[in-house]
């Protein structure tokens, strides 16, 4: 395995402990879920590439996260707009 394979391994794991620790508003739980797609997108290309797959799918993938990243955001701008902050603990 090369260097990068283990950079991406640390950061998709410092976003995991990101996202775990650091719960307070919602905006930044979805930027820690943006950078563990961007990171495991790199990781699976590094894989493929690897391996001599076809990379097609990255393009799936990649607009499958966009997509979850426009939910996201649309249901926070909403709860922002009803509740008048993006605390997690207001969820209750």
């Amino acid at each position: 395995m090369n260097m990068n394979f283990y950079l991406n391994f640390l950061m998709f794991f410092s976003s995991c402990y990101m996202f775990s620790f650091f719960y307070k508003h919602i905006l930044l739980n979805l930027i820690n879920m943006e950078f563990m797609m961007i990171n495991l997108m790199s990781m699976m290309y590094l894989i493929m590439n690897m391996m001599n797959m076809n990379i097609f799918f990255l393009s799936f993938f990649l607009a499958i996260s966009i997509c979850e990243g426009v939910l996201g955001l649309s249901i926070m701008v909403y709860m922002v707009r009803l509740t008048g902050n993006d605390y997690s603990k207001m969820l209750n």
